[in-house]
């Protein structure tokens, strides 16, 4: 696992966030995906427009998914056939929820609130403690990160490998939409 931290992603967690405080995103990193493959596990066809869209940008050592529609719990879903052979990090927030999944081949090893890791399930569920507990995301009496999606992201970065930087972000993502899919939701 890398050593990303919470100040390496503050700058994502700041995008997602609006002008009141409020963090609303679901971001898929995927390990040794291209965003193409990423784009045709989840059914999604690339270049197709619409209300609600996921863009894929191509990272170091694999490709980073962001939901860019109001119904950020569609990729969240969709995590298990994109860790067919691979590794998937979720890291979800809205206005009721903030959670953060990993998926290895299929299998759920983790998957915990970012306020409430007691909490945690999955059949290896702490996998991922040290990094947890090195990133503020496990309360042992000295509280929580002061951001907690920051340090989700960088939880996300270390399980998979995958590393999104502020240039790899800067960059074109293959978009589609996924307003088809919404019956699936």
């Amino acid at each position: 696992m890398g050593g990303a931290t919470a100040a390496d992603y503050a700058w994502l967690s700041e995008r997602w966030t609006d002008g009141v405080g409020t963090t609303v995103l679901c971001i898929n990193f995927v390990r040794d995906l291209s965003p193409a493959d990423a784009l045709r596990r989840i059914k999604v066809t690339p270049g197709t427009l619409g209300e609600f869209s996921v863009a894929a940008y191509a990272t170091q050592g694999g490709t980073v998914l962001a939901d860019t529609g109001w119904t950020t719990k569609y990729v969240s879903n969709v995590a298990e056939p994109l860790s067919l052979s691979t590794a998937v990090a979720t890291v979800f927030a809205d206005v009721e929820d903030s959670d953060f999944t990993f998926r290895l081949n299929e299998r759920l090893i983790t998957t915990f609130g970012l306020y409430s890791y007691r909490y945690r399930e999955g059949d290896d569920p702490d996998r991922l403690l040290a990094d947890v507990r090195d990133l503020g995301l496990y309360d042992d009496g000295d509280g929580y990160s002061e951001d907690p999606i920051a340090s989700a992201l960088a939880l996300a970065s270390r399980a998979t490998g995958v590393h999104l930087s502020r240039a790899h972000y800067a960059r074109p993502a293959l978009t589609g939409s996924t307003d088809h899919l919404q019956a699936t939701w």
